[in-house]
């Protein structure tokens, strides 16, 4: 029974050696940074906004960054805003849905929303 293992053995191994290496089926995995994700760059502005806590309340900022995704802005007083909030750009009206993503004080980092599809789009 030994030889008879042996021998299967032997003829695995030898067809694994005679055998070609098929190149076109190996999958190479893609390159992934390590590390914090990249931001999105940000443009430094100095533009008079304001902060819609509800359709009638709000609170006179200064938007000091933009970017894609985003902005950094200072409150004109010091109020807790809730979850979301909606952002007036006051010279040229643009008005973004935003989520709060930290608060400190009077100076507010925000995430702009997507709309969903079924949403009417920002201007």
């Amino acid at each position: 029974m030994k030889k008879k293992k042996k021998e299967q053995i032997a003829n695995r191994l030898a067809s694994i050696s005679s055998s070609k290496a098929n190149l076109g089926d190996v999958r190479i995995p893609e390159y992934k940074a390590s590390g914090k994700p990249q931001r999105a760059k940000r443009e430094p502005v100095f533009r008079p906004g304001k902060l819609y806590l509800t359709k009638t309340h709000h609170v006179r900022c200064v938007i000091r960054n933009v970017s894609e995704t985003g902005a950094y802005v200072h409150m004109e007083s010091l109020e807790p805003l809730p979850e979301i909030v909606v952002l007036r750009f006051e010279q040229i009206g643009t008005v973004k849905k935003c989520k709060v993503v930290w608060q400190n004080e009077i100076e507010v980092g925000l995430e702009f929303v997507k709309p969903a599809a079924g949403d009417a789009a920002e201007s």
